[in-house]
């Protein structure tokens, strides 16, 4: 079997952040290495367990699930992140989007959206429910750009345009006739490049700067 996902829940409210580690730890593919009730906790836990994905509360006493996301991934090698709501449409988490967490859950997700989520966001090559993500991007209303892609290629602007669209590495390699291995190599030099930590940034971008129709 291959090596399990290392997952840190990180909630205030602990029946919630137990629940969820034991849904995760009952998974052949992922374990929750630990949980934390408060962000600093929670930087705390992520430098001891080293984990591959953190599911993180955004409104809890102290340092805040916005504040200690834009910690985790201050680094080069920090682990993805999903944050944790209350509501779908929320200033609060096109914020932690913006931060660099790489999707986001509603509390009343399903099971299956949940562990969907994971094991997506970990693997990299895709954004869990796009639609919601663009109806945040909508609801959340317009800002001013931020930039262009000016900086890209010819061949790194077509991949960007596919990623914001919410196709998968697999679609894209077969959309612009090349490997997948090419597409990371790209989409790597994307994120380099307009200064972006993941997919769903880029997706964040392409709409704030009207690249892309929502």
């Amino acid at each position: 079997m291959s090596e399990r996902i290392k997952v840190v829940v990180v909630d205030d409210q602990p029946l919630f952040a137990s629940g969820i580690a034991m849904l995760i730890d009952a998974q052949d593919d992922m374990e929750c290495v630990a949980t934390a009730g408060d962000g600093q906790e929670a930087l705390a836990e992520v430098g001891h367990n080293a984990p591959d994905v953190v599911l993180m509360d955004l409104r809890m006493p102290g340092l805040n699930g916005i504040d200690a996301t834009r910690a985790l991934l201050a680094g080069a090698d920090g682990p993805r992140v999903i944050v944790l709501t209350t509501l779908r449409r929320d200033d609060v988490v096109m914020r932690a989007l913006e931060a660099g967490a790489s999707a986001f859950l509603t509390k009343d997700a399903t099971t299956e959206q949940v562990l969907s989520s994971i094991r997506t966001v970990h693997a990299g090559d895709a954004i869990p429910d796009l639609a919601t993500t663009l109806e945040l991007v909508a609801a959340t209303g317009p800002q001013s750009p931020r930039g262009s892609i000016d900086a890209l290629s010819p061949r790194e602007r077509e991949v960007f345009l596919l990623v914001a669209r919410g196709l998968t590495n697999a679609e894209i390699a077969k959309a612009a006739y090349v490997s997948e291995a090419t597409v990371k190599t790209h989409i790597a030099a994307i994120l380099r490049k307009l200064d972006l930590r993941g997919r769903v940034q880029v997706v964040v971008f392409a709409h704030r700067n009207d690249l892309v129709s929502v």
